[in-house]
């Protein structure tokens, strides 16, 4: 058993004061402690250890001072001097307000495991318990369970890491589904009645089980909704998850409904992530990276349903769900980084190029979120059509789940193909080779037409605009070039990312102004850039190119058959109609 304190004390400098007592192994002369570096579900070096201050050591027997050495960034190591049990105290500054991290202030604390406990490699096996010692106003929220004693108890070290928790003055709302308690916390600013809200939530916890034949997999769930302006994002645990938005996605409906995909995405992961994964994610080594070529699994099927869990829950239209995923493809057309990486070598790399973006990343990555999100969906189509519409995607991640469940281990990532093609009775060799391990354009033609329906170049009357291949973004009183495309006009010129243009034509510019004179140039057009680049003033002209048609729609065929109108109704739930209002 190892014992925390977690006190509050020292909120308004935003600084956990952490107490453990941790037992010494038998004839030991010395205790090493851990501190993760990394947090399951976030699959980035994030270094906690850097918030870790005045760490100090004593017997729990006598109470004397030990010798503490710090042997590595995450690793003390303590000399026990004959005692038993050791008692530790140390500091955690937390003003991270993310998902991953820990924050504390007047109004709350929120934490995750990896950020504030430290741990001992002999004892991660065993039970850890927490107590909380906060103003009485407080309450606290978490998926562990309260003992009699006042703590909150964890099996092992891993369960205490995936267990977040929140204290404050957050409101909590706690409704059933399927006979299990589920509760709300929420800090922070929730325009939406909390009916409607929960209501919602409750057909998207409905909705995702029925995929898994109406399984729970918890005594009881917790979902912690975070809400600051400009916030965004999710992370999964095994009986909770953590939500961070923006006060200000509520209305109207469209941002409404993104929020709802963020709770329908962190919610699938119940099963997909944490009972269904590769054998690396879990049981974690928190001192370095777990590297796996199955995040595409992972996060892009995850990506895939969670939007089609909202349409199969009533929570999104067909014809919006459409929109969306026209707005994907769109996106991936115009990244040159899809013929640089597969969707397996995104995964892989995920430690050092998608949580790291720099103003390389769109030419040489491709996101196993974004592409995997649209594979995984032209894989469902291709299920569905071959197996003539007795096997889905749905049928695939009920074998998986149910031969992680029986084995208790996750999967190698060279069994993905074979296990998936074992659930669906159809050989899926082509379709990985082109998709998941291969590179380059994705051809949704073949799929989107068994279900009635085809991807073309959004019309447009407007004359062809110039192009210059550069993203651009307000900086001061100049526009900061932030990226250059790939053998665009802009990188053939010689336009940095870094510049600071300053004028267009020899006039003053804005980012506004910038947009807008731009848009009136054709291609061919040259423009004469004024800039600063390192503080040097410099002048680039910029042949424009043409703008590549990035904008797609997906539209009903004319010429459907009643199999693919058949089909389109098994998968999105709604009759194939000639347009999508």
């Amino acid at each position: 058993m190892t014992d925390y304190v977690v006190d509050l004390a020292g909120r308004h400098a935003h600084l956990y004061a952490v107490e453990g007592v941790f037992a010494v192994a038998a004839g030991a002369t010395h205790l090493e402690l851990h501190l993760p570096v990394w947090t399951p579900g976030s699959y980035l070096i994030r270094e906690y250890e850097r918030h870790i201050q005045e760490l100090c050591a004593h017997g729990v027997v006598g109470g004397n001072a030990l010798v503490v050495d710090k042997t590595d960034k995450a690793t003390w190591r303590i000399a026990v001097a004959g005692q038993t049990s050791v008692r530790v105290r140390w500091r955690v500054y937390a003003w991270d307000l993310t998902v991953r991290a820990a924050h504390l202030d007047d109004t709350h604390a929120f934490w995750n495991g990896a950020c504030l406990f430290l741990y001992a490699d002999h004892l991660k096996s065993k039970p850890h318990r927490v107590k909380v010692k906060a103003p009485s106003t407080f309450r606290v929220t978490t998926s562990l369970d309260l003992d009699t004693d006042g703590a909150y108890v964890a099996a092992d070290y891993d369960e205490l890491v995936d267990s977040p928790f929140e204290v404050g003055t957050h409101e909590l709302v706690e409704f059933e589904v399927r006979h299990k308690p589920h509760r709300l916390a929420i800090w922070g600013q929730v325009p939406t009645p909390r009916p409607e809200l929960v209501g919602d939530i409750v057909k998207v916890v409905e909705t995702a089980s029925a995929i898994f034949d109406g399984e729970l997999p918890y005594a009881h769930y917790t979902f912690l909704l975070l809400s600051s302006p400009g916030q965004y994002g999710g992370l999964e645990h095994l009986r909770s998850c953590t939500l961070l938005t923006s006060p200000f996605t509520f209305r109207p409906r469209a941002k409404y409904e993104e929020f709802l995909e963020l709770v329908s995405h962190e919610f699938f992961h119940l099963w997909n992530v944490k009972r269904i994964r590769p054998f690396v994610l879990g049981p974690f080594d928190y001192q370095r990276e777990a590297y796996t070529r199955s995040l595409w699994v992972m996060e892009g099927i995850t990506s895939y349903y969670d939007r089609h869990i909202l349409v199969r829950a009533g929570l999104q239209q067909p014809g919006r769900y459409l929109e969306k995923l026209a707005e994907e493809l769109a996106k991936i057309g115009a990244l040159p980084g899809r013929f640089r990486q597969s969707l397996e070598e995104s995964s892989f790399d995920a430690w050092i190029k998608l949580y790291r973006p720099d103003e390389h990343t769109g030419n040489s990555t491709i996101s196993y979120y974004l592409k995997g999100g649209v594979v995984a969906l032209l894989l469902d189509l291709d299920i569905r059509a071959r197996s003539d519409g007795a096997r889905s995607l749905d049928d695939v991640m009920r074998a998986l789940y149910a031969r992680c469940q029986a084995t208790k281990a996750g999967f190698a990532d060279n069994d993905v193909q074979t296990l998936m093609e074992e659930a669906t009775g159809l050989s899926l060799q082509d379709f990985f080779d082109k998709l998941i391990r291969g590179r380059g354009d994705i051809d949704p033609a073949p799929y989107l037409r068994s279900v009635g329906l085809q991807a073309r170049p959004e019309e447009s009357s407007d004359e062809p605009r110039g192009f210059l291949g550069a993203t651009l973004k307000e900086s001061g009183d100049a526009v900061r070039v932030v990226s250059v495309l790939e053998e665009g006009p802009a990188t053939v010129a010689g336009l940095y990312a870094g510049d600071d243009i300053v004028a267009l034509d020899g006039f003053r510019v804005s980012h506004t102004t910038l947009k807008e004179r731009l848009s009136l140039l054709r291609p061919g057009d040259v423009a004469r850039l004024t800039l600063f680049r390192r503080d040097e003033l410099r002048h680039v002209a910029v042949p424009l190119g043409q703008a590549p048609n990035d904008s797609c729609e997906i539209v009903p065929v004319t010429d459907s058959t009643e199999a693919e109108r058949a089909a389109y109704q098994r998968w999105l739930g709604a009759a194939w109609t000639p347009a999508h209002e």
